[in-house]
């Protein structure tokens, strides 16, 4: 036996101990650098594979020689190589298995099939011989062998690629397809389900979640992972979503990975605007107005992601491009169709800059438009006639228009038309038979108008070859939520005493109830908001909007702050996170208030240090009480400090503790606040008080981030 072949063999057998060590052991705790290694597992598990299918053919031929062939001897070092790199391919899994999130089951299989792998290639390493001299039982052996790789294999697929990777049942493999839109398709299900199918699940699934992200279904994916929830609703630019899908392609935090199938721009924006909108999974596209981006971006995500259609072809020839390049404006675009396609579509923007001679120099471009969208323009019934020009107009957007629909029979001269929109006008049935004799007309979409539902029913049965949409129409006898009340003026959250609050609700007939001492109020809990509250001091209202025949709203909480005593400066000890510090040591002091999980905005952020700012004042009134404005966002790992400290004195080198405060800490999450904290301190004439913060260092058992450090966030301090 070679040295070279007794030094390989003597470093399996070290490798061996570790990897038998590793996968009994929690490998959680070992440093970042050795779990780093883990990455290697994919690039080292396929020389084994191919080594170990090479061992069958191989010992079927050598075991034809004598001991010493040269084909015997390329067996043994093909086993010896097997085994060395199937059992890197065993360590390397391991520590990759430690830092990622991948489906229990399926990863201990696979975790096991791996080690008995290498261990197997270790004894057929010692057991050459006995292969070469048992034919029958040798190919046993290595066809066993074969097997365990394969399964393995199977398994580490699974993993990787979703557990439909090696099924043959091609036509049940996800791709993310969208369904057909209609008023009742929920938008989660019908648009962004279909997208993080096709550009998100294969690495974040019931079988393979990184990062501890599960996007398999809404529950999972608003539960977020490791880094926090996916989202802070009707916040796009603070959640973590619409974060990531937004960084540098080159960012390695940017979502999906470089190399990976990239979400479109408008894929980005429905996620934004979804998340804008609430983010909820049980919204249906009717119950969304005509006028709202989401919806738009509803069908625009949809009719992207459907299988391409042959694009359609046209007799007529392409207009030149120059006379495009001409009758291109700000406020009107003509756009091709499709790729080399001669029909256009016109669009116009800016109502006030639109007149109808805009509409009527497109003569020029008559025969190849196909498409007009006058949508929210002041166009009136005069304009159908100039409409009446395109012989091959087949969609028309008039929503939002000023048309009454007297003029509507000029547009059976458009003998191609098969889709006019007309929502938001003051339309009558009268008007729609005139549409009726139009042959080729499939669609009609009339919400927001003063047809009826009964009108509807009508033009359907007399002409059934029609669709006529009027959108979501509500169950009368379903109960609506109220929204929750709000301020008359949101922006303003710091007052001078003797300043007084109102509060709103949009609908008429509405009556507000709200409370002042953290009680929740009701329908007969809380005080008829009746007149305006004065501002007297640090202010918690809690208010609920109800209403005879609807749902009572959630509570909505606003904390309302009195000016305190001035600072002459401020100065921050400890730095805040790098993410969280562009307004500075101002933010604290500038009367700006910060808004629930809006973190981007007027919020320093501290996790790595605590809360601690020094603030000077020359002030000749006694300080008896601080106040600091904390953001509460469980979800985030933002909790409230463990403990607050004040200390006062004549400067910095002279200073003693004079108030202390131990807040509560949570034992569930609970929803976004801002939650003052005051500190009773020892009054006192101060020049310099020094505030200390402290965050929690290790999250509760109960939060999914145990054991993490939280999150302290500070946007105003108060002095009284």
């Amino acid at each position: 036996m070679s040295k070279h072949f007794r030094f390989v063999s003597n470093s399996i057998i070290v490798l061996q101990v570790f990897m038998l060590i590793f996968a009994f052991a929690d490998l959680s705790q070992l440093p970042a650098w050795m779990l780093f290694t883990g990455k290697f597992h994919p690039l080292v598990l396929h020389l084994p594979v191919t080594l170990v299918l090479c061992l069958i053919p191989l010992s079927f031929f050598a075991n034809k020689q004598n001991e010493y062939s040269i084909l015997q001897t390329i067996l043994r070092y093909v086993i010896l190589y097997t085994t060395l790199f199937t059992t890197l391919a065993a360590i390397f899994g391991l520590l990759l298995a430690a830092e990622s999130e991948y489906a229990k089951d399926t990863l201990q299989w696979h975790k096991w099939l791996g080690v008995s792998l290498a261990l197997v290639t270790h004894f057929l390493l010692y057991a050459n011989q006995w292969i070469l001299s048992h034919k029958t039982a040798g190919q046993i052996a290595l066809i066993s062998t074969a097997g365990i790789m394969l399964a393995g294999s199977h398994l580490g697929g699974s993993l990787t690629h979703g557990e439909d990777f090696f099924s043959l049942n091609i036509a049940e493999t996800a791709t993310g397809s969208f369904p057909e839109i209609t008023d009742s398709t929920h938008v989660f299900e019908g648009a962004i389900e279909p997208v993080i199918a096709a550009k998100c699940a294969s690495c974040h699934n019931d079988q393979k979640m990184k990062g501890g992200l599960n996007m398999a279904s809404f529950a999972s994916l608003a539960k977020g992972g490791k880094t926090g929830p996916s989202w802070v609703s009707g916040d796009p630019d603070m959640s973590l979503l619409t974060e990531r899908l937004a960084l540098d392609p080159e960012d390695k935090k940017h979502m999906p990975p470089k190399g990976k199938a990239q979400l479109t721009a408008t894929e980005i924006l429905l996620f934004r605007e979804w998340i804008k909108s609430g983010a909820t999974a049980n919204t249906r596209v009717g119950e969304l107005k005509e006028t709202d981006t989401l919806k738009a971006l509803v069908y625009q995500v949809v009719e992207a992601g459907k299988k391409p259609k042959s694009a359609k072809s046209y007799t007529f020839s392409a207009a030149s491009s120059a006379t495009i390049a001409s009758l291109n404006t700000p406020f009107r675009r003509i756009l091709p169709l499709a790729y080399q396609s001669p029909a256009l579509s016109v669009k116009f923007f800016l109502k006030e800059q639109f007149n109808p001679e805009m509409l009527k120099e497109c003569s020029s471009i008559k025969e190849q438009v196909v498409e007009v969208n006058l949508s929210g323009m002041p166009a009136d019934d005069e304009l159908l006639k100039s409409l009446s020009q395109f012989p091959n107009l087949e969609k028309l957007n008039l929503n939002g228009t000023c048309i009454t629909g007297k003029n509507l029979n000029v547009l059976t001269a458009c003998k191609q038309l098969e889709q006019i929109s007309l929502a938001s006008t003051a339309l009558k049935i009268e008007a729609l038979k005139a549409l009726a004799v139009i042959p080729s007309l499939k669609k009609v979409f009339l919400w927001n108008t003063q047809v009826t539902e009964k009108d509807i029913a009508r033009l359907t049965s007399q002409y059934p070859g029609i669709k006529w949409d009027m959108g979501y129409i509500p169950d009368k006898n379903e109960l609506l939520k109220l929204t929750p009340p709000y301020p008359a003026n949101r922006d303003k959250a710091i007052l001078e005493q003797g300043e007084v609050i109102f509060l709103k609700h949009p609908l008429p007939g509405v009556k507000i109830r709200y409370t002042l001492d953290g009680s929740v109020p009701d329908t007969s809990a809380g005080t008829i908001f009746e007149t305006a509250i004065p501002m007297k001091g640090l202010l918690r209202i809690r208010a609920v909007a109800t209403a005879s025949g609807w749902i009572s709203s959630n509570v909505s909480e606003q904390t309302f702050f009195m000016k305190g005593i001035k600072t002459d400066s401020v100065k921050l000890i400890n730095e805040p996170d790098p993410k969280y510090r562009k307004f500075g040591a101002k933010a604290l002091t500038d009367e700006i208030k910060g808004e629930a999980g809006n973190f981007g905005m007027n919020w320093l952020g501290f996790k790595d240090l605590p809360f601690k700012a020094g603030f000077y004042t020359s002030t000749s009134k006694m300080i008896s009480q601080v106040v600091l404005s904390l953001a509460d966002n469980t979800g985030s790992y933002i909790f409230p400090p463990t403990q607050i400290i004040i200390k006062a004195g004549d400067n910095p080198a002279q200073m003693q503790v004079v108030g202390k405060l131990k807040p509560e800490m949570p034992g569930e999450n609970r929803s976004n606040a801002v939650i003052p904290y005051t500190v009773l301190i020892t009054p006192g004439n101060y020049r310099y008080i020094e505030i200390e913060a402290v965050n929690i260092q290790k999250l509760p058992g109960w939060h999914r981030g145990k054991g993490e450090k939280g999150w302290v966030f500070v946007d105003e301090v108060f002095f009284y």
